[in-house]
């Protein structure tokens, strides 16, 4: 007796088996999942058996086959890819019958069929069968030729205008029970359902701002036969009304005049909001500054501007990138000399002389300056200050803000003049 060959070792899992057990891993059921996907209980079982002959075209299946994967928690694409071309030849029921079985199963089925079709013209009956055979083709053929019929009754306006705050459009319509609805938007994705036992079928699109293009068309899973033209439904999501950052000046007000001193600032806008203000005079000099409200959108400050005559804009940006403006001419003099000084870093010990004279407000002994803390001298020719550290304050002569001075950490006396000179001093 011959021993049984050894059978070849097992192939690695198919996508259909790869989708039965992710399936079944789940604790799904086919009719479980066909009332959440509304895809046939009977095509979610051939797409395991990767049986090609009961599915549908290969472009709707690929649409049902993502559909799938990605419910079971795989990757659409990657299963898409590896999915097969066609169906496989023979039954597993016939591969395991000998070859002489079966074709002594054959021979005896052939004998039968003959035996039956003599009975049949004994009694008459083959015009009868044949008439019916060729009725029954017929009817198949027009079924074939047929395209499904698939109508989008909501919306009913091929192109359709939405508010800025719509998300999601629902399509619904009608079509043969069973029927296969592929919905594809012009960026390539595509949602497939399937209309219920009484042709109706609806499907959720998801939308952005602006304009959404859908085609809609259909597959009869039985004949294979799809609806040729799709049709087509646009929908328009109207972009968000930018509206501009709040700005309200004032200070200063339109043709302020300020007489040795810097301009004041007063104005509301948008909470912890940044405004830019940019002064421009009349020989085309440009100074720029910026102003941070606060939480609840105040803001106070000082400009300190050169003498001259100043149109001064004033911005403010929303987060859209939408500008707020206001402008102002404002016209700035000095009579003498006005030194403005602003700590910086570590600071400074300072003392002063105002046309030759100890300055009163700062004392024969000095006072620091500490960082972020202010300090205007004012006189009519000259004021002399001597530093500790000339570079622990920011220095501004009649509103034109000066290069740091001297050598950091090293004692510096200058004299400051109403020309808007600068020198060396010999005060200590």
């Amino acid at each position: 007796m011959n021993e049984p060959s050894e059978l070849p070792p097992s192939a690695a899992p198919g996508i259909g088996a790869r989708l039965r057990e992710a399936r079944e891993a789940r604790g799904l059921t086919h009719t479980a999942i066909s009332a959440e996907l509304r895809i046939r209980p009977a095509i979610l079982d051939a797409m395991e058996r990767e049986d090609h002959a009961s599915l549908p075209e290969r472009v709707y299946l690929l649409g049902l086959l993502r559909t799938y994967a990605r419910h079971l928690g795989l990757d659409p694409g990657a299963v898409a890819a590896a999915w097969g071309g066609g169906p496989q030849s023979g039954s597993a029921a016939e591969t395991g019958i000998p070859l002489a079985d079966r074709a002594q199963r054959d021979g005896a089925t052939t004998t039968g069929l003959r035996a039956a079709l003599r009975s049949l013209f004994g009694l008459g009956v083959v015009g009868i069968g044949v008439l019916f055979a060729t009725v029954f083709l017929v009817v198949q053929l027009i079924r074939f030729a047929s395209p499904p019929g698939i109508s989008v009754v909501s919306p009913s306006e091929e192109v359709l205008t939405l508010s800025s705050e719509t998300r999601v459009a629902v399509i619904r319509g009608t079509a043969g029970a069973g029927t296969i609805i592929l919905i594809q938007s012009g960026v390539g994705d595509a949602v497939t359902t399937e209309a219920d036992t009484s042709g109706i079928w609806s499907v959720e699109i998801p939308l952005g701002g602006g304009r959404t293009e859908v085609d809609i068309s259909a597959l009869d899973p039985a004949t294979g036969a799809s609806s040729g033209v799709a049709v087509r439904r646009v929908f328009i999501v109207e972009l968000p009304i930018s509206e501009a950052p709040r700005l309200d000046l004032l200070s200063p007000t339109a043709g302020l005049r300020v007489s040795g001193g810097a301009v004041p600032i007063a104005l509301t806008s948008e909470p912890n909001g940044t405004v830019r203000a940019i002064a421009v005079d009349s020989n085309g000099v440009e100074v720029l500054s910026s102003f941070t409200a606060n939480s609840s959108g105040a803001i106070q400050g000082d400009l300190s501007l050169p003498a001259g005559t100043w149109s001064v804009k004033f911005q403010a940006t929303g987060p859209n990138g939408t500008v707020s403006e206001v402008v102002r001419e404002v016209e700035v003099v000095f009579a003498g000399v006005t030194v403005n000084l602003v700590g910086n870093g570590g600071g400074t010990w300072i003392r002063a002389w105002t046309d030759g004279v100890i300055d009163s407000s700062v004392g024969p002994t000095g006072v620091t300056l500490r960082a972020g803390e202010s300090r205007t001298l004012r006189g009519s020719t000259a004021i002399d200050i001597r530093f500790g550290n000339p570079r622990g304050a920011v220095i501004t002569l009649n509103g034109r803000m000066l290069e740091p001075l001297g050598a950091a950490g090293v004692p510096e006396s200058w004299s400051f003049r109403d020309d808007g000179r600068v020198l060396s001093s010999a005060r200590k």
